[in-house]
């Protein structure tokens, strides 16, 4: 359109002789103002268009940035969710643990228990032995059961 509006003024002044009259003059001018409304039209059309587009842009920016805030307070939500889920879970490992560790001192004390015993059973197995070849006594054992 620039060089539409250079060749019209181009034109112009070719036409625009020093034999011209006044006629003429107003006619170039009339032509020259004519040339300028078009430039300016073309301009505006140019400009409404630029403001268009930076309006669908921003538009377009508005709504991704709503989608964006409502991601992000979703996620936020599932953040908070989760921490609830894992509060609930050290609680639940840590009433775990106390109980494993009961448990290991009850199996401790079994333990001991049994070995002591085992080592009064292994005694009396001894002694058992040691009557029994003093004189030749026997030994009889009953098991009472239910009837």
């Amino acid at each position: 359109e620039d060089n539409a509006l250079a060749a019209a003024k181009k034109d112009l002044h070719v036409m625009g002789t020093e034999e011209e009259t006044n006629e003429d003059k107003d006619e170039v001018q009339a032509s020259d103002t004519q040339v300028n409304g078009v430039m300016v039209l073309s301009l505006l059309d140019k400009i409404i268009g630029a403001v268009d587009q930076i309006q669908q842009t921003q538009s377009g920016l508005e709504t991704r940035q709503q989608e964006m805030e409502r991601t992000v307070t979703s996620i936020q939500g599932e953040l908070t969710k989760l921490s609830k889920n894992h509060s609930t879970t050290s609680n639940s490992v840590n009433k775990m643990m106390e109980k494993v560790r009961k448990v290991s001192i009850n199996v401790k004390t079994v333990r001991a228990t049994l070995e002591k015993q085992g080592g009064q059973i292994k005694k009396l197995e001894n002694n058992e032995a040691e009557l029994l070849k003093r004189r030749n006594f026997k030994v009889m054992v009953y098991q009472v059961g239910e009837c």
